[in-house]
């Protein structure tokens, strides 16, 4: 059976990547667009899409850390 899964990012990867190497990292979405010199908007929305599926959260102060189900797998 094939399913269907929503296209992912190379820039999202590499997010998701920096977010594996540094189990404690805090980003903002300006932050995020600096590190990766991407748009704020694509920042935005890759940080977002990794909130979607539960790899990211946001925190009350705007910051993107792992979330608690991510860090344990």
């Amino acid at each position: 059976m094939i399913t269907v899964a929503e296209p992912i990012d190379l820039d999202t990867l590499r997010i998701r990547h920096e977010f594996l190497a540094v189990a404690d990292l805090r980003v903002s979405v300006d932050r995020t667009a600096v590190l990766y010199r991407i748009a704020i908007r694509h920042a935005l929305l890759a940080l977002e899409s990794l909130v979607h599926e539960g790899f990211l959260v946001r925190t009350e102060d705007g910051q993107y850390v792992r979330s608690s189900a991510a860090q344990s797998k």
